[in-house]
């Protein structure tokens, strides 16, 4: 049978959630079923470029729309016209930038629209344009999905109806690993009495930073032998970096930088701080409950994603209500925190067959 061809849309040259998330659907998706390409752009590096060709997939770059907007849409347009896509899987975090949507729609192709996150910086550009799109967006011409209840009544509205398609994870690879626990702190020097309290995301305004920092210091009062581990990079690392010089704290947090074993590092750590101002439904904190570490999230995050061992606490609280909250500890054991997440249906095999089914249903009256 004929494999159904899928145009990606959405992955950027810098580590983000929609990356990750793309990464796992070509490792996991029927190949002999399934062909994934993926939109570029001239002049860019896209993340897992190696690591998706490698499994099959293509790469197709156009201009980009910041530098040239018109050579952006007649490339979009000779593109369809030469690959003829069955669907087009446009990944977004706002509604931006929607082109690539509206030109699969003009031109007969089925588009998926799938929503990864719960809102943008306030006066951000996207935020603006997301309001404008939201408008003028023919949504009644495509397929329209989110990560998350939330994330679909932010990005399309409450009175519009949508698929939930949760992000899942590779339980088996994010389970606890008591051998990468001692490696992995014998590789960054850290003694096994040390509290390693994790944090794991692009240095942005979204991901609330700076907080992290600040309850880390006031939980270092009661747990002077804690460590912080930040992984990610970003445009705010710099900012990040001094407050902790500010703080006096360098001896006790380590950057990490962008890393491709977070796998590894969850097991090496005993606490997960993610106090992030909005989420769609993140799949480090999904991975992080994976490996039975204690979460401490802001409320902000959907509580679909939030299990017996993540506490939730509002960002106006104050920033020793979260080191409290750090100082709990684990109910259960680590080794079988990852069989909640497959009960849920958050494993790879459960998330990626109802992708699977989805397309297979939007293509079914074309073939």
């Amino acid at each position: 049978m004929k494999k159904i061809k899928i145009l990606q849309v959405g992955i950027d040259s810098h580590l983000g959630g929609i990356e990750t998330y793309l990464l796992e659907v070509a490792r996991h998706i029927d190949g002999d079923a399934f062909q994934l390409d993926f939109l570029s752009y001239y002049g860019e590096t896209p993340c897992f470029l190696k690591e998706l060709m490698g499994l099959g997939c293509g790469f197709k770059f156009i201009r980009s729309r910041r530098k040239n907007p018109i050579g952006n849409i007649c490339d979009l347009r000779k593109l369809y016209d030469e690959e003829k896509y069955d669907i087009v899987q446009c990944n977004v975090n706002s509604l931006s930038y929607v082109a690539p949507a509206i030109e699969a729609v003009c031109k007969g192709i089925r588009v998926l629209l799938l929503s990864h996150n719960a809102g943008a910086s306030s006066g951000s550009s996207s935020k603006l344009l997301n309001c404008i799109n939201r408008i003028r967006f023919p949504f009644d011409s495509v397929e329209l999905a989110a990560v998350s209840d939330k994330a679909g009544r932010w990005m399309f509205g409450q009175d519009r109806s949508f698929v939930v398609l949760n992000n899942g994870v590779d339980t088996c690879k994010y389970k606890f690993s008591a051998n990468d626990r001692a490696v992995v702190r014998n590789e960054l020097g850290v003694s096994s009495e040390c509290e390693i309290v994790l944090h794991v995301g692009a240095f942005r305004p979204q991901k609330n930073h700076g907080f992290v920092v600040e309850v880390f210091y006031e939980y270092l009062k009661r747990s002077p032998n804690a460590l912080l581990l930040l992984v990610g990079d970003g445009e705010l690392k710099h900012r990040i970096y001094e407050d902790v010089e500010k703080l006096g704290i360098k001896e006790n947090v380590m950057f990490l930088g962008v890393r491709n074993d977070v796998n590894r590092i969850l097991s090496a750590s005993d606490k997960f701080l993610f106090p992030s101002f909005y989420e769609g439904f993140p799949i480090s904190l999904i991975e992080a409950e994976t490996n039975g570490v204690l979460c401490v999230v802001s409320d902000a995050i959907t509580n679909e994603v939030c299990f017996d061992n993540c506490a939730r606490l509002s960002l106006e609280d104050p920033v020793d209500a979260w080191a409290e909250a750090l100082g709990r500890r684990f109910v259960g054991y680590r080794e079988e925190a990852f069989k909640a997440i497959e009960r849920v249906g958050l494993g790879m095999d459960s998330t990626i067959g109802k992708l699977e089914q989805l397309y297979r249903g939007m293509v079914r009256d074309d073939r």
